[in-house]
């Protein structure tokens, strides 16, 4: 879909992820692709499922960026920091110039917000487990949906350094942690947590205390000096 506006969209989880419903304006139409104002709605990125919902009534079948801006932290992968969302809305009926309401798949948002924070808690006791090693870390990707999350580690971790990094993790959530989202003037946001501070564009909850369930860790060997690990919330 090719936008006509220099205006990216308005990224209302930015600024609120507990929002669950609002209006927008329609801004572009073009088939079953509809490029709103402003959108509560987060698109698949930074490891992140994307999030489901209605906009006008009609369900989100698919969400999507268009024209990224990036911006580039260390030598990590570039974080992106403004776009173009293009909600894709099967059978819609919606011109420019509606103003539509938007109602978010709250549960799906809320797992996710939940899971996210967790999906750095992890990476912080891997960090400090590897520190300790002398050990740099650097990962390869993730994956964040629901009430598990898994991080790739460019480090060989023994199935016997498990438990200590789910203590960890357990001591930093039960610390119940006050986060917010620092942002910079280029538009990159940060997430802060007592010392702790990581580059990221996802959503996540204003306490670790939220994050609930037994946290559960398991590991996978993805060849050699690669680890995958898992991390869940589970009912108690």
């Amino acid at each position: 879909m090719t936008t006509s506006s220099d205006d990216h969209t308005e990224l209302l989880y930015n600024h609120d992820p507990y929002m669950a419903e609002t209006t927008a304006t329609v801004t572009e139409v073009s088939g079953e692709d509809v490029i709103l104002d402003r959108t509560l709605f987060y698109p698949e990125g930074g490891g992140q499922a994307a999030d489901t919902g209605r906009v006008g009534g009609h369900q989100v079948a698919r969400l999507r960026r268009e024209r990224t801006r990036l911006e580039q932290v260390g030598t990590g992968a570039p974080v992106p920091v403004a776009a173009v969302v293009v909600h894709t809305l099967p059978g819609h009926d919606l011109a420019t110039g509606d103003v539509v309401d938007l109602e978010l798949d709250w549960q799906r948002r809320y797992d996710n917000m939940k899971t996210h924070t967790l999906a750095h808690l992890l990476y912080i006791a891997v960090s400090e487990h590897l520190h300790h090693r002398g050990l740099p870390t650097e990962t390869r990707g993730c994956q964040i949906e629901g009430a598990a999350a898994r991080f790739d580690f460019s480090a060989g971790i023994g199935a016997e350094s498990l438990p200590e990094i789910q203590a960890r993790v357990t001591q930093l959530r039960d610390a119940a942690l006050e986060a917010h989202i620092e942002e910079r003037d280029s538009g990159l946001r940060l997430w802060r947590a007592a010392e702790f501070s990581i580059p990221c564009g996802g959503t996540h909850v204003t306490s670790t205390s939220e994050i609930d369930g037994d946290i559960h860790l398991r590991r996978r060997r993805k060849g050699r000096g690669l680890t995958r690990l898992y991390v869940s919330r589970q009912d108690s």
